[in-house]
């Protein structure tokens, strides 16, 4: 026992030694491609960690503004679509849940003519003033100080602009049932989403309107839309409703509904993964070649510890520690910069989107830890790719210097 434990001295002793070896004490040229090898490590840990914290930010981003919108999950009458005769679900059907905050909904696909016979279709939702209490609040140019009857609409700026209208202007809005029905509405407010789907094809009426059109009762609606009020999983609050509910009644999860949304989510997630690998296969093709130039000027230094009677144990270790610490060293200062860029992001919202591309206005940034420990632990990882390819054999070593 007292001899493994001396030996492990021995080994652990090795580091200061093998760190010195390594920043080439006197020799710049040396600490010159020391600092490269640090530098591009750096550069890639800092790359990977900034694509994959704005690549998973951005998913959530854009999950909790649709969440917090248009509610996390829906539920109507099995087989429903978007139709001029919707089937109507009864809102006393739904248990109470922790957690959930329900908001009955009519879907009307409608036809609105603005001044000098400018003509959008759109998906009314006509809801309740409570509506106006989750984050949609925040959005409304004026929020509605009355909120009920059948001659009001909310527009996004978006379709005002289109149609020329104005708040306090009104417009003719034909619901194309059978027979066709016609309503002059007035908009009482404006919103900006920042979100393609909603801010071009979707507007409000009060709930009122909706029933009246389609002679439903004052418990009836179309879609209730559940807001979490919690962090909670959709998941196991659809398992727990699905129990619960009447069998025709389905439960749609958001991502569902905007389904064209998640799946280019899915695509930007895919290119993140190709992204990744290529800039770890540069990185580390380009560490590997500073770390053999730095194992090579080092050779003598081998033979004379080959020529002291240093065990193979003991250079492999000093071999493995410098591979260690070069990237480990990167790998922080990287880690590193890619927090400080993120911070400034975050605080100073310096990169701005296009919002009908991207959909939000700016870069979001949400602090995932999982992306540091992710790209620390692969980078340290490498060193033992790196140990192996770099460790001068013996006989190579004697060879280049007898050329020498």
């Amino acid at each position: 026992m007292a001899t493994f434990v001396s030996s492990l001295r021995a080994h652990f002793r090795i580091g200061p030694l093998a760190r010195k070896l390594l920043l080439g004490q006197g020799l710049r040229r040396q600490r010159l491609i020391f600092g490269l090898q640090v530098g591009v490590i750096a550069l890639a840990a800092c790359a990977c960690v900034l694509v994959l914290d704005v690549a998973y930010s951005f998913r959530q981003a854009i999950t909790e503004r649709l969440y917090g919108y248009m509610g996390g999950l829906w539920i109507r009458a099995y087989g429903e679509e978007q139709e001029s005769r919707p089937l109507p679900l009864d809102i006393r059907d739904l248990p109470p849940l922790p957690g959930l905050k329900a908001e009955a909904a009519i879907h009307l696909p409608m036809l609105l003519e603005g001044p000098g016979q400018r003509y959008e279709g759109l998906n009314l939702v006509a809801v309740a003033p409570t509506w106006w209490q989750t984050p949609w609040k925040d959005l409304l140019s004026t929020p509605p100080t009355l909120w009920q009857g059948d001659s009001l609409i909310i527009l996004s700026k978006t379709v005002a602009q289109k149609l020329g209208v104005r708040v306090g202007d009104r417009l003719t809005a034909l619901w194309l049932a059978d027979p066709p029905r016609v309503r002059r509405l007035r908009v009482v407010a404006l919103y900006e989403a920042h979100i393609d789907e909603l801010d071009r094809y979707v507007g409000f009426v009060p709930i009122e309107l909706g029933r009246t059109l389609l002679d439903w009762g004052p418990t009836q609606a179309h879609t209730l839309h559940l807001f979490l009020t919690v962090p909670t999983s959709t998941d196991s609050l659809a398992e727990a409703l699905s129990w619960q509910l009447p069998y025709n009644y389905e439960i749609l999860p958001v991502e569902t509904v905007f389904r064209d949304i998640f799946d280019w989510i899915g695509l930007i997630q895919q290119n993140v993964e190709v992204i990744l690998a290529i800039v770890l296969g540069l990185s580390f093709f380009s560490a590997a070649s500073a770390f053999l130039v730095l194992q090579m000027v080092q050779r003598l230094r081998y033979e004379l510890c080959w020529a002291l009677g240093a065990q193979r144990s003991q250079l492999w270790f000093l071999t493995a520690y410098q591979a260690t610490f070069s990237l480990s060293l990167g790998v922080l200062i990287g880690e590193g910069l890619a927090a400080l860029l993120l911070y400034s992001q975050q605080r100073w919202e310096w990169i701005q989107l296009d919002p009908e591309s991207y959909l939000i206005p700016t870069i979001p940034i949400y602090w995932y830890g999982s992306a540091f420990v992710a790209v620390a632990g692969v980078g340290i990882g490498l060193a033992l790719p790196l140990t192996l390819i770099a460790y001068p054999r013996r006989r190579l070593v004697r060879l280049l210097a007898h050329t020498e």
